[in-house]
Formats: structure tokens, C-alpha cells, sequence
């Protein structure tokens, strides 16, 4: 990948820092080693969203590593020695070793960045002996020595000599999983006669790769020790195509291409997060290099053949003859069907890791099919996808949430998931979906959750009249539940800037808002502050607040909505004549619009402060129930109908998702949805007692909504 050089300005100041330690590893295109590929240490920074990344490689490591056979060499298309961006060179087995006293800095993602190479080269094997045995005239060769290959690599031998000379020049392929001192190929020639040998030559030869940008996501650095001892340490690391998916999908709200990762200074939690998905998805010390089945908690169902998949996509490219000069089919495919935006019109990539970038930035595009195609041939990583799938969406499932109703993210990235059973309960989940908390079960019908800027978690139970409170950890709340005569059926509950919370009346003789005060303590004093009245909030179904502190409302009863002042609860404005039939809820822009999903005629609204009203169809839209919107302004809805799809708009109403919208995650009964910082969409599926999460598949999202800030990012 050609990369601009830099001035020195480009790279973020040094933070605390801890020593990274040693790293061995390899590197594989497929199944087979890449050689003479330029190896460099990166960490994402703080700097900006899609910033450059700070090099951890640096001249003054340069002796302590060609002590070790591994020299650091300065990245000639990189930059100058004055950015630092140094590398280590893979050896003919792919192999590579960063050595030295590298630093990183605690708590920023750090990865491997490596570039170029050939996944074919000739390498040498040192044979001890070899031994033969035949199957009905099918003879099985055993070569042990000091050998490094790969299940199904395709090899060359030469320079056997004796009564093994009839393999020479032979082409052959690597059988079952070779060990570090044996390999086994099996072919229908027979051995001659003649005296054993002791060396031989293994050859696959190939020129340089430009696309070839295999990528890593080593871990967060920690704040105690380093990577080579405590709960961080790495063994071996293993880097191919699927660690680079990976790393595309969880980064992909924060990167425009491997090179340039980065997020605002407000948001390292959200990238952070971000790499624990990364981990979810590969495990970098497993040998075998395919996707994990499941996440590192055991609880969450990763899509493993879909991942597989996406990586025999790249290694398409790598395997095949791209050159600088001369650019191969492949290649030329994937770069054109993997633009930045999913069009034609968008900015072609030029390395594989841009373009899996890309692919989850635009998990639907057109291209879909022939990336897809793709994949065919000899495919290195299985299990594989059997069929084509409707989009690229990579969905993880977590299991055994009991009857999931809505769902709300706090300010760590925890999502917060009550259940709509009899006896309520609220199931917390870390940011990478291992269960950290349920709380005592409380109220009758749990429909609605929100938090304020404690994480404190509030819950309406609309069977049972009433408003929970929980603490960020789930413990109960003094004065816990809230009832009243005025609090009939709450379907819905909301937080302002202030932290005062804002609960509905659902019944159909009342036309009443309940506002709470709150204190957002550790453990919060909740007190009851006003009602807010008005005629347009008879049988109210959901409320939200815009970042003017005005309440926006939905009636199911009669397709209405208004938009309401605070506290008056006058009306500012009222849609009671667009024929919102059946709506769901309110999602606020930054623009300070309203979105609102509408079931009955499957369209959606955007409803402007001042009275404006605009319909928009299309987008898989079919029975909408739920609508949230992201960082970008992009607007998200679940949809009741069409295989239980997600839709997707921008936020100018154009549909980015096609008339099957995304179908990744096997969403089941979906409802309520949430996006997070990393740029994460979470879905409660209520037929499956399960909750899917689309990594990196949005624009991370300030959170929670309770600050108020609509449509940018944290």
C-alpha cells in the first residue's frame, strides 16, 4: 500500500506508557506463509476519528533486534526516520519477531500492521529421513526434519537425491497438520532405488503482493505489566485474513483504512469497546486461524462461516498474481466492489484491510454477489458459507436472556436489558456480551428502560402501575418502585440532560406526563416533581426529549403525535394530520427533527419542529416498530415483518439498505434497538430469548440518550 510521507506533526503525543515486550508471531496469506512482508507495531490513538495511528517500532529498537536475527528496518514508502514508522521483515516461513523495549500507551487498542511480501516463496527444508508407505499403489512420503508448513499448502520439491529423485520437481500438497519436525504429501509416484538424503528444497515462488495488508488487534495495552507477562500476555500471535476482518469490522466506526484508526479524546471507551469485539471474533493465539465459534464469555454465538467467508475473499486476492505492475482479476474485483461508500462512485481501496473496512461499512451493497463469488475455488478457512448470504452484517447472539424487552446502553458501553416477563428482572451485559449483573426481579411487564448519567437504570412495568429504579450495578433504590393513581399502564420512560425522568401515562382516561426528580447518586433520590397535561397525550405510547429539553409524543390509539413544551406542556406543535398509523416510538437528529417508524402502511416519518412532514418508503421496510439513530445521523428501525430485517436511512431518507433490508444475527421478534460509542446496533430478540449485536455496522453514538446529544459522534 502506497502511504504519503508524514511530517513528524501527524503523530499523536506520547501518553503513559508501559513496555509492549516481546512478539512472535506469523503471518499467512491463506494456508500459505507470506515472506519478506514489513511487519510495524501501531497503536489507535485519541487524536481524532480515523486519525493516523502512532508507530510503536522506533530506530532506537533497531540493535536489540538484529541481535535477534530480526532486523528493524526503516518503511522507505512509509515515511522518514523522523515519524519513526520502523519495521521487522517476515522470514521464509512467515515468521516474525518484535523484540526490544517498545512502549504503548495504557489503555489505547494496539495492533499489527503488516504489509506486502509474498505468500509463495522458496524456502529450505532440512531432511533427516524420509519415509514411504503405499495404499494401493497411492504412496504416502513422511519428510522429518526442521520443517514449517501449513495443511494444504501447495509445494514443489527439488534436490532429492537417491531413491527419492522421483519426486523432484513434482508438485504436491501438504497433508493433515503438520508439526514443527514433520510433514507428510502423498502422490503415485513410486520411490527408486538409492540411499536416503539429507536436504532437500521446498519451492513456491512468487513476486511481491502490494494488496497484501494482513492486520491484528494485539489487545489494549495494560496498565499492569506488559504483553510478555500478567492477564495480556501473548504466547504466539497469528496473523491472516480473518484476524484482518476482525479488526475491519470491531474498528470499522473509527478507521477509513488500517493505517488511519483513531476516535476523539471523549470516546477511548467506545474504542476500547471496540477491540473487545475484535477478540470476540479471532482469537490471535489460536493456531488454525479460522473465526471463533464462540465469544470469549461462552456466551455469545459468533458467525463463524460467515467470518471464514469474508476471509477466503481477501485470500482471493493474495493468492493471486497482483503485482505493482500488473494487477490480478481478483484483485481488481474485490477493490471495485469494496468502495468506500458501497458504490460505484465510491474511493477504490488498494489493500485487502481497507477493503474489509469498507465491506463493514456498507454490509448491504450491491456488491454483495459478486464478493461472494469471490469466495469459491480453493478455500483456505472453513467452515464456509454453503450459500450467499443477503448482506455482509456480522451479528453476534447472546444467549439466555429470558424474554428480552427493551434495551438501553450506558455510559461504559453496558447494555441494560429488562425482560417482559410476570416478575421483571434487568439483565446488565458487558460491552462484549458476557452477563455482569441481573438485578431482583421487580415489576409485572418491563416495556421501557432508560439511564441517567449515573447509570442508574429506570424501568417502567406496565402491569403493575409503576417505576423502578436500579443503581449502575443493578441494586435496589430507596422508595423503589414509584406508584401512583395518575401512573396507569406506563409504556414508556425518559431522561433529560438534568437527570429529571419523565414517565407516561398509558391509559386512555388520562392525558398526563409524570416527571420525577432525581439525584443520580451512586444510589438516586427519586421524588415526584410535576405532571404535565395535555389533550394529545390520551393513551400515550412513547415519549422523547430533543436537545431543547421539548417532549415529543406518540399516540398508537389514534396515529398522532406532538411536540410539547417543558413544563408546561403546551403544545408547539401537533401532527395529528399525517396519518402516522400505528407509530412507534420518537428518535431525535441533531437537527432536533423527529423520525418516527410507522407499522400499519410500513413507512417511516421525519417531523420537523416546525410542522414539516415528509414519508419515506423502501429500505426492507415491513411492519417498522422501533427506530434509533446513530453518531451519523443515519436512521435505524426495526421491522415486525420481512424476516424481522433491519432497515437503514440517512439522514436525508434515502434508504441505505435494500428491500431485504439486513438479515444478519438471526433476529427473531426484534422490538427496541440501541447503538453504542464503538458503533455497535443492539437488539432484544422477544421470540428467541436472545440479543443480537451488529458489530461495527453503525456510527458510534453518544450514549446514554439521557445527554442529549442526537446524531454525532461521542
Amino acid at each position: 500500500m502506497a502511504v504519503p510521507v508524514l511530517p513528524a506533526s501527524v503523530f499523536p503525543p506520547s501518553r503513559s506508557q508501559t513496555p509492549v515486550g516481546y512478539i512472535h508471531g506469523s503471518v499467512f496469506g491463506g494456508h500459505a506463509p507470506i515472506v519478506n512482508s514489513h511487519v510495524f507495531l501501531l497503536e489507535a490513538t485519541t487524536s481524532g476519528y480515523a486519525t493516523m495511528a502512532r508507530p510503536l517500532i522506533t530506530a532506537s529498537s533497531a540493535g536489540a533486534a538484529a541481535s535477534n536475527g530480526y532486523p528493524v528496518t526503516q518503511d522507505q514508502i512509509a515515511g522518514s526516520a523522523t515519524n519513526g514508522l520502523y519495521y521487522v521483515t517476515s522470514n521464509a516461513f512467515g515468521e516474525f519477531y518484535i523484540t526490544g523495549d517498545y512502549t504503548c500507551d495504557i489503555g489505547y487498542p494496539v495492533y499489527l500492521y503488516i504489509s506486502g511480501g509474498s505468500p509463495n516463496s522458496s524456502f529450505t527444508i532440512s531432511i533427516i529421513g524420509i519415509s514411504v508407505s503405499s495404499n494401493y499403489g497411492t504412496y504416502t512420503y513422511t519428510f522429518t526434519g526442521s520443517n514449517l508448513l501449513y495443511p494444504g499448502q501447495t509445494i514443489q520439491l527439488s534436490s532429492l537425491g537417491g531413491q527419492w529423485a522421483t519426486l523432484n520437481g513434482t508438485t504436491q500438497t501438504v497433508l493433515g497438520t503438520p508439526t514443527a519436525s514433520s510433514f507428510q504429501i502423498s502422490t503415485n509416484i513410486a520411490p527408486g532405488s538409492g540411499t536416503n538424503v539429507q536436504t532437500g528444497t521446498a519451492i513456491s515462488v512468487g513476486a511481491n503482493n502490494p494488496a497484501i495488508v494482513n492486520v491484528a488487534l494485539l489487545g489494549i495495552c495494560p496498565s499492569s505489566g506488559n504483553f510478555s507477562s500478567g492477564p495480556g500476555a501473548l504466547r504466539y500471535v497469528y496473523v491472516n485474513e480473518v484476524s484482518t476482518v476482525a479488526l475491519g469490522y470491531a474498528m470499522a466506526g473509527f478507521a477509513n483504512d488500517p493505517l488511519h484508526i483513531g476516535t476523539s479524546a471523549t470516546n477511548l471507551v467506545g474504542l476500547q469497546n471496540a477491540a473487545l469485539n475484535a477478540a470476540n471474533i479471532y482469537n490471535i493465539q489460536q493456531p488454525g486461524g479460522i473465526a471463533n465459534q464462540s465469544t470469549v464469555a461462552g456466551n455469545g454465538t459468533v458467525p463463524q462461516a460467515e467470518l471464514d467467508t469474508l476471509g477466503n475473499i481477501l485470500a482471493a486476492c493474495v493468492d493471486s498474481a497482483n503485482t505493482a505492475t500488473t494487477a490480478s482479476a481478483t484483485c481488481k474485483t474485490l477493490f471495485a466492489d469494496a468502495t468506500s461508500d458501497g458504490t460505484t462512485n465510491g474511493t477504490k481501496p488498494t489493500d485487502i484491510a481497507t477493503a474489509v473496512i469498507h465491506i463493514a461499512q456498507n454490509p448491504g451493497a450491491y456488491n454483495v454477489l459478486r464478493l461472494w463469488n469471490l469466495a469459491g475455488g480453493t478455500v483456505p478457512f472453513s467452515p464456509s458459507l454453503m450459500s450467499q448470504p443477503r448482506d455482509f452484517t456480522v451479528a453476534i447472539t447472546y444467549k439466555n436472556i429470558s424474554s428480552p424487552g427493551s434495551i438501553a446502553i450506558d455510559s461504559l458501553g453496558n447494555a441494560l436489558v429488562p425482560t417482559s416477563s410476570s416478575s421483571g428482572y434487568v439483565t446488565k451485559l458487558s460491552p462484549a456480551g458476557a452477563v455482569l449483573a441481573t438485578s431482583a426481579t421487580g415489576g409485572n411487564g418491563f416495556n421501557s428502560v432508560a439511564i441517567d448519567s449515573g447509570n442508574n437504570v429506570f424501568v417502567t412495568a406496565g402491569n403493575s402501575n409503576a417505576l423502578y429504579a436500579y443503581t449502575s450495578s443493578l441494586g435496589s433504590v430507596s422508595g423503589s418502585p414509584w406508584t401512583s393513581p395518575q401512573m396507569n399502564s406506563p409504556t414508556s420512560v425518559a431522561i433529560d440532560s438534568n437527570n429529571f425522568v419523565y414517565v407516561t401515562d398509558g391509559g386512555s382516561n388520562a392525558n398526563i406526563i409524570r416527571k420525577f426528580n432525581n439525584s443520580a447518586t451512586s444510589s438516586p433520590i427519586v421524588s415526584l416533581n410535576t405532571s404535565i397535561t395535555n389533550s394529545c397525550l390520551a393513551n400515550v405510547s412513547q415519549i422523547a426529549l430533543d436537545p431543547s429539553g421539548y417532549i415529543w409524543a406518540t399516540v398508537n390509539s389514534n396515529g398522532t403525535a406532538c411536540r410539547l413544551s417543558n413544563p408546561s406542556g403546551s403544545t408547539t406543535m401537533s401532527y395529528a394530520s399525517q396519518q402516522i398509523a400505528t407509530p412507534g416510538n420518537v428518535a431525535i437528529d441533531s437537527n432536533g427533527n423527529g423520525w418516527i417508524p410507522a407499522a400499519t402502511h410500513s413507512n417511516l416519518f421525519k417531523l420537523t419542529p416546525t410542522g414539516t412532514s415528509t414519508s419515506y418508503s423502501a429500505g426492507g421496510l415491513s411492519s417498522p416498530t422501533w427506530i434509533a439513530i446513530d453518531g451519523g445521523n443515519n436512521v435505524w428501525i426495526t421491522n415486525a415483518g420481512n424476516s424481522y430485517a433491519l432497515s437503514e436511512f440517512n439522514h436525508s431518507g434515502a434508504a441505505v439498505t435494500g428491500a431485504s433490508g439486513y438479515q444478519g444475527g438471526n433476529l427473531n421478534g426484534p422490538s427496541f434497538l440501541a447503538i453504542d460509542a464503538s458503533g455497535d446496533v443492539w437488539v432484544p430478540n422477544q421470540n428467541s430469548n436472545s440479543v443480537t449485536e451488529l458489530i461495527g455496522a453503525a456510527t458510534p453514538t453518544v450514549t446514554p440518550l439521557s445527554a442529549l446529544q442526537p446524531g454525532v459522534r461521542p
